[in-house]
């Protein structure tokens, strides 16, 4: 009996499985992924006329890389993509990293552009041809619509291109908007590597990766809610601390306005706190408190007879602060300086050469300023901040939450539709590369399909 077919038959099976083994890997992201291109070394690769950028490392084959240029020079408006390697942008950087290609692009000649970052399976995007967060969430419809990077490239530039040409409805009609050739090419690249995987390996490491996201974002949504959670706590410890002098002068202080005011803000702020579900739901809470400070602060003069306080911003560099009495000159680490609001006490601090109390807030384990916090942040800030006019897009310039801002505040939120959608580039400037005023979420993403390709 001849004893080495069983041994051939295990050499072939391990030789099956190394191959399986090596394809996933080859489709993991790196342990250590470099850095992002400059935008200056992107630009120039744009101004040769070639619209997609490839970084080293990036999960495109030669094939994919001609389909996907095809379908961007194709397209009737301008649309320029970068394709990284899987984790090449934290997504803290991305609206940055959005902003700096964006900015390079306008100073180019070409401020009505839209460009596309794709890291790894992950679509972000942004124009200066639509208004604000319309570009992000037709990043998220070609996504969700189609499994393989090519298709989702066709997609994105049709709709672009409708969005550009004022048919916002034909822009988010669901279902697939991609070519046929290149959708059939990469369902065929799917398969093939599919196959050379062995299947089941592949998905179950796309389920892994949608995994970890949805415990990240869940993270991020627990930290901004706590910040808030601590913003309301102190808010009615201060009502509890005023309540004596209040009912001191008399009617159980139900001849103040403000103060009925201020406790109704602070039942409307839990409420609401209770209802968050995602970062921008936070909006709400930071805004009532906003409301109910400044009521609170009217009552606070009117118990030590004081003339009433103006209608001001917060203080910058703590919220729970309660409105500033007048701006300073101040300058973050490595920035410059500007004017903003301050309460009393940090005014006298930042004048006398003293750090104000800032508000800080945890982050990956260490303590940051609010405003460096990150996109999750972004609408707590606008809530208290957002109703001063351009007082954010000012106080802000140089900091993490300036440059997701770019433009500043106002427009839209994370589900405001696109019923406006198209038509003003903010006078020509690239100001929706900062993702305008709606969040984070407003760059659009997800993987293909909810997983890879």
């Amino acid at each position: 009996m001849n004893m080495t077919h069983p041994v051939r038959r295990a050499g072939t099976a391990l030789v099956a499985l190394l191959a399986g083994l090596f394809a996933i890997l080859a489709l993991a992201p790196a342990a250590s992924a470099a850095a992002p291109p400059d935008a200056n070394t992107v630009l120039s690769s744009w101004k040769g006329e070639d619209p997609l950028f490839v970084q080293d490392g990036a999960s495109l084959s030669a094939s994919q890389q001609t389909e996907v240029r095809t379908a961007l020079k194709d397209a009737k408006s301008k649309i320029y993509m970068v394709a990284l390697p899987d984790g090449t942008v934290p997504n803290d950087q991305v609206a940055a990293y959005i902003t700096s290609l964006g900015t390079a692009l306008a100073g180019a000649g070409r401020p009505d552009a839209t460009v596309a970052v794709l890291d790894g399976t992950t679509l972000f995007a942004a124009s200066g041809a639509l208004k604000s967060g319309a570009a992000g969430r037709i990043a998220n419809l070609s996504t969700s619509s189609n499994q393989d990077v090519v298709a989702v490239t066709q997609d994105f530039a049709n709709r672009i291109d409708k969005a550009t040409s004022g048919d916002s409805r034909g822009a988010l009609k669901t279902g697939s908007q991609a070519g046929g050739s290149g959708s059939s090419a990469g369902v065929l690249v799917g398969i093939l590597v599919l196959a050379l995987a062995g299947g089941g390996g592949l998905f179950l490491y796309s389920r892994k990766k949608k995994k970890q996201r949805e415990v990240r974002e869940a993270a991020e949504l627990a930290a901004v809610k706590q910040t808030v959670e601590e913003d309301v706590t102190m808010f009615g410890e201060e009502i509890t601390s005023l309540d004596t002098d209040v009912k001191m002068l008399g009617e159980g202080g139900g001849h103040l306005t403000e103060w009925q005011q201020a406790l109704d803000s602070y039942e409307k702020a839990k409420t609401e706190l209770n209802a968050v579900k995602r970062p921008d739901d936070v909006r709400n809470v930071t805004t009532t408190l906003e409301d109910g400070r400044y009521a609170l602060a009217v009552v606070k003069a009117k118990v030590n007879e004081q003339p009433v306080p103006e209608r001001r911003a917060p203080c910058f560099f703590n919220p729970q602060h309660g409105p500033s009495i007048r701006d300073v000159r101040w300058s973050p680490p490595g920035g410059a300086p500007r004017e903003v609001p301050a309460c009393a006490a940090d005014a006298h601090s930042v004048e006398s050469g003293h750090d104000p109390q800032m508000r800080e807030v945890m982050v990956n384990g260490e303590r940051r300023p609010y405003y460096d916090a990150g996109p999750a942040y972004q609408p707590y800030a606008y809530g208290y901040y957002g109703g001063f006019g351009d007082v954010m897009s000012m106080m802000l310039i140089g900091t993490m939450m300036g440059s997701m801002m770019s433009g500043g505040f106002g427009g839209m939120g994370y589900d405001q539709g696109m019923a406006d959608m198209g038509g003003d580039a903010g006078g020509g400037d690239f100001g929706d590369f900062g993702g305008g005023g709606g969040g984070f979420g407003d760059f659009g993403g997800g993987d293909f399909g909810g997983g890879d390709w």
